[in-house]
């Protein structure tokens, strides 16, 4: 007996002894979207988070108390509004997450880190730059720098070859602009083309594990405007170049490859790692 047939007729059968409001309330919450579980789980989460680093550490709390809001606000539009703005009564969650004692706000974040991580596959595509995103947040305020590449798959090899080629760009950018900061600016711009420089050959060793390395080019435009000129606009230009390599990043994370039997989580992972990198790197 197929029941979802079979309770809605009940009901409406029930109907007489309920109020109007009450029947269509339960008629509702039957058939109505209902929030994403998923989300659901890591916006208490990250509510039980704030709570418990409030006085441990303000900062990592005010961070966690605004991915518990991020994930509701998802969990609303994924929903839907009905003519007057409401979400479906279907759709209402209690927001309050399970309390904890923190001792150790680091681990804290790190083990909410590895739990959006672990669950990405489990959202819609459309929320996981979401995730993403809030992955990186928490692992940039650690210092951990990324580790070696994972051994890629045949269906990660156009990926790890679009970000050899933008490695290839930044590394050009760099240098370019280093012929016009002022001296008080140079070690900063070689710390990074060195930052970007072991990017390249760990991408190039993982690469050439799977098909052929693509070599830089001699010259490459600029995808973060125009190309310095002074000191001036070689400041702005490097603030650019951050900011566009941590956006190219945590693209890179958030894509779905298509076609792949089984995502490469410790691919995923590391390119989390390596945005976050640049998420520091940007905010500095």
């Amino acid at each position: 007996m197929n029941r979802r047939v079979v309770v809605p007729a009940l009901l409406v059968c029930a109907a007489p002894w309920l109020g109007g409001c009450q029947a269509t309330d339960a008629i509702v919450d039957y058939f109505g979207p209902h929030a994403d579980p998923t989300l659901t789980s890591l916006a208490h989460d990250a509510s039980a988070d704030a709570h418990a680093l409030q006085e441990l550490d303000p900062d990592a709390a005010s961070l966690r108390a605004q991915h518990a809001d991020e994930l509701y606000s998802e969990i609303e539009r994924l929903c839907g509004r009905d003519e007057e703005g409401h979400v479906p009564r279907s759709c209402e969650v209690n927001r309050e997450g399970e309390a904890y004692e923190a001792t150790d706000a680091a681990a804290v974040l790190a083990a909410a880190s590895s739990s959006i991580e672990e669950q990405l596959d489990a959202v819609s595509p459309e929320s996981r730059p979401l995730l993403v995103a809030q992955a990186i947040a928490m692992e940039a305020r650690s210092t951990d720098e990324p580790g070696a590449v994972p051994e890629l798959t045949e269906d990660d090899a156009d990926l790890a070859t679009e970000l050899l080629d933008w490695e290839y760009r930044q590394v050009y950018a760099l240098d370019f602009a280093r012929s016009y900061v002022t001296p008080d600016v140079e070690e900063l711009v070689d710390e990074r083309l060195a930052l970007h420089e072991n990017r390249v050959l760990a991408l190039q060793e993982a690469v050439a594990k799977i098909g052929p390395v693509p070599q830089p080019a001699a010259a490459y435009t600029s995808t973060s405007g125009e190309l310095p000129v002074d000191a001036a606009s070689a400041r702005a230009f490097l603030d650019d170049v951050a900011h566009s390599d941590t956006v190219t990043w945590a693209s890179a994370a958030s894509q779905e490859v298509p076609d792949q039997a089984a995502p490469n989580a410790e691919w995923r992972s590391w390119l989390i790692s390596v945005a976050a990198q640049s998420h520091r790197i940007s905010a500095a």
